[in-house]
């Protein structure tokens, strides 16, 4: 009991003593979950910080024993969860990689760089227009965003979609058409 008394009262040869007693059964039971040396070392060692600082709440050995037990279990789970939360986020990536069409999408980034690059010879207000038609808003929308009439919005997409019938391939003009 004396033991706990001093540990209590911040007594640094009594944690020692309970770390020295404790720290290589409460290693070699997380080395049970966790593979990684360093992790269960550090998870351990985090442990016992926790433990001095609640040691106002423990009255004697078995309860400092009992809180480390299940300070570092609760620590392993959550390492183990993490480690899963990666893993199946690696997989999600691998799967995606594995069933992407990947030449696809470098053929859709260069037209969309191409095309960028002839809106931006096109008129400020045509700009406008085509970036939110690209954006997906339709043409009401459009006319809503930028304060400006419906028939302005369609008269201003027939001449922007012209100009760039005249600069773009028939593939990727086809493809602008498709968007």
């Amino acid at each position: 009991m004396h033991l706990i008394e001093t540990f209590k009262k911040g007594d640094k040869r009594s944690f020692q003593l309970i770390f020295d007693e404790m720290y290589l059964r409460l290693c070699a039971y997380s080395s049970h979950y966790l593979y990684d040396d360093q992790e269960v070392e550090d998870l351990v060692q985090d442990s016992f910080v926790t433990l001095w600082d609640k040691r106002q709440d423990f009255d004697h050995i078995n309860a400092v024993k009992s809180f480390l037990y299940t300070s570092v279990r609760n620590k392993c789970l959550n390492v183990l969860k993490h480690q899963s939360v990666i893993k199946e986020h690696e997989n999600r990536v691998i799967y995606e990689l594995e069933h992407s069409d990947s030449e696809q999408a470098i053929v859709a980034e260069e037209y969309y760089g191409q095309l960028y690059q002839e809106i931006k010879l096109l008129p400020e207000g045509s700009q406008k227009i085509m970036i939110l038609a690209l954006r997906g808003l339709k043409n009401h929308e459009i006319a809503e965003e930028l304060g400006i009439s419906e028939n302005t919005v369609k008269t201003q997409k027939k001449i922007a979609y012209a100009k760039l019938k005249e600069k773009l391939s028939p593939a990727m003009f086809s493809w602008v058409l498709s968007l």
